[in-house]
């Protein structure tokens, strides 16, 4: 399938710009902070509906979760400025297949926030996780952003991988000029008046048909926080600026992965066009597979959860083919998916 796409842009979520509701310009704590939340060993406080569990990688809290009867295991990477949440239409139909790994990397949802960023420190959390779970061999997946750090991961650390999935992730040739990053200057962000004009100005980036808003408000939720000062309610990723995943370091990447590849990419999206799908089958390894979803947008997992379903339960024997069973216990028979209504 290779349906007709126009418009290249970049980015996964970001807030709506804000109108008479927010202020700019005042100052913050870097520290994350919820109302009545209880704090973790590492000072950091926790929202109520974070992910439970939590590691320390370089002195930063990074908040993960685990679930799911399956025998093998399934680690997902969520994209730009967004957080775990990303997920939540699918993972009851993940959860009865695999033992799904999610996490929320640094300066997004509620891990901590650092002085600098790099794909090098989110792999590493990755592989923190991955640790403090006992899991010894995942398949990977990621949207967007979350594919290209997965993408590296994959490369970087072959034992602990067995498949990679990549779901309407850039890619570009080594030299392209990175893209253009909002950011506000150190200690000021944007605040609201409450939390509910703070979430009713959540945006899916890039612009798309937006799900209903019944289905956007439990990321948009979580995706902000009160401030410190207890004066409004702020968005929970790192303001300052998040960096975009170095480039050459995906391409050289792609150049060294030996292990299965599925790359999906959404059929309306603005960010895999046609000219980014005819690269991506240059430089994927030979054998991989590729994948157009229809009727789906950027955010697939968002606003065609039930095709992308289908399309793993259609896919689901090559992917467990790839990982070993969790524990080296024998697999059990589990039922196909069941998209949801």
């Amino acid at each position: 399938m290779s349906p007709v796409e126009t418009g290249v842009t970049g980015g996964t979520a970001v807030p709506a710009q804000a109108g008479q509701s927010a202020q700019a310009g005042q100052f913050t704590e870097a520290g994350q902070f919820t109302e009545a939340a209880p704090f973790t060993e590492a000072g950091r406080p926790a929202s109520a509906t974070a992910p439970p569990d939590e590691v320390l990688v370089d002195g930063v809290p990074i908040r993960y979760a685990v679930s799911g009867s399956g025998n093998r295991d399934l680690l997902l990477v969520h994209g730009y400025q967004a957080h775990h949440k990303w997920w939540y239409r699918v993972l009851p139909a993940l959860e009865e297949r695999w033992r799904v790994i999610r996490l929320d990397l640094s300066g997004h949802g509620d891990s901590g926030h650092r002085d600098r960023y790099d794909v090098d420190m989110w792999i590493s959390e990755l592989i923190a996780v991955l640790d403090a779970v006992g899991s010894r061999h995942a398949l990977l997946a990621g949207h967007s952003m979350g594919g290209r750090v997965a993408a590296v991961a994959a490369a970087s650390h072959p034992d602990r991988f067995g498949g990679l999935v990549m779901l309407d992730s850039m890619l570009r040739p080594a030299g392209s000029p990175p893209p253009r990053i909002a950011s506000l200057p150190p200690g000021r962000e944007l605040v609201y008046a409450s939390r509910e004009i703070a979430a009713a100005r959540f945006r899916l980036r890039p612009p798309q048909q937006e799900p209903s808003a019944e289905v956007v408000r439990p990321i948009a939720e979580y995706a902000v926080r009160p401030r410190a000062n207890a004066d409004g309610w702020t968005w929970k990723f790192d303001q300052r600026g998040l960096p975009p995943v170095d480039n050459d370091r995906v391409v050289q990447s792609l150049a060294r992965l030996r292990m299965p590849v599925w790359f999906v990419r959404a059929a309306h999206s603005l960010v895999v066009t046609d000219e980014v799908a005819g690269y991506a089958r240059a430089v994927l390894p030979a054998g991989s597979t590729f994948v157009t979803l229809p009727g789906a947008h950027h955010h697939l997992i968002l606003d065609a959860p039930d095709e992308f379903l289908r399309l793993l339960a259609d896919l689901h024997g090559d992917l467990a083919a790839s990982v070993r069973l969790h524990g080296g216990h024998h697999g059990n028979h589990h039922p196909p998916f069941s998209p949801s209504a």
